[in-house]
């Protein structure tokens, strides 16, 4: 797809968490314009930091006010839909749905039931903390216990580099995170041979799900791979014409055998 048309199609809205200072987003992060062939338009959820979304339990109405609030600000600039910048969000996917003017989705934990369906045995979630992933977010998403007898869920370390980069501000050094992650997904199959595929929670692991199928074999879902396939509805694909038309109109032949 060619520049001019990338620009020409409706963006998406993206929802941003409060930083003070923006983290290094390369291209492979959702909120990084080069990841997609749609463009993007950026919204700060005011008070939404990695305090309150990730460590701060369920959302009071106040704060999922603001979420909502930047959604219609999104609707009011062109945007055709919304995502986010994080998959804790997934705890307020049904609550935000009911009042934003335009389709959200929040959290890459959402492909978790396409997922489970097309997979055999566990499905392993990659999340920045598995401390504070849970019931309040796979509730979030309709899931059922039968589901979810079949996640586990596998967490960064407190002292690894993904938390130094969100948390203290550290420099983001794309080898050091992505050495991370593929230890992490290895370490979760070495608990439990019976992964099948995986799910990244957080929006800053998808530049590593590449290193992270090549070093497992394994099957690999993201935000990216969420967010292509949202917009994908949004916005249906324009095919070539049909240069054989015409053969269509024939009435085919049916055998015995079709005909019953």
């Amino acid at each position: 797809m060619s520049p001019i048309e990338t620009k020409d199609l409706p963006p998406l809205g993206a929802l941003c968490l409060d930083y003070t200072d923006d983290i290094h987003r390369p291209p492979g992060d959702p909120l990084n314009p080069l990841t997609f062939e749609f463009p993007l338009l950026y919204e700060t959820v005011r008070d939404g930091t990695v305090r309150n979304v990730v460590f701060g339990g369920a959302f009071n109405e106040a704060l999922l006010g603001n979420f909502v609030d930047a959604c219609k600000e999104l609707y009011k600039r062109g945007a055709i839909g919304v995502i986010t910048s994080c998959g804790f969000l997934a705890q307020i996917q049904q609550r935000i749905n009911e009042e934003s003017p335009i389709p959200v989705a929040t959290s890459s934990l959402l492909q978790i039931p396409m997922v489970l369906n097309i997979s055999k045995g566990t499905i392993a979630v990659l999340t920045f903390d598995s401390k504070n992933l849970g019931d309040l977010h796979f509730s979030g998403i309709r899931l059922h216990e039968e589901q979810r007898r079949r996640i586990k869920v596998f967490g960064c370390r407190d002292d690894g580099h993904l938390k130094s980069i969100i948390i203290d501000g550290g420099p983001y050094v794309a080898e050091e995170l992505e050495k991370e992650m593929v230890e992490l997904a290895r370490d979760a199959l070495r608990q439990d041979k019976t992964i099948s595929a995986f799910v990244l929670e957080c929006t800053q692991m998808p530049p590593t799900s590449k290193a992270i199928q090549m070093s497992t074999g394994k099957p690999v879902y993201d935000v990216v791979t969420m967010i292509n396939h949202f917009y994908s509805g949004l916005l249906q694909s324009v095919f070539m014409d049909d240069e054989h038309k015409q053969e269509g109109l024939r009435v085919r032949e049916r055998s015995a055998k079709e005909k019953g």
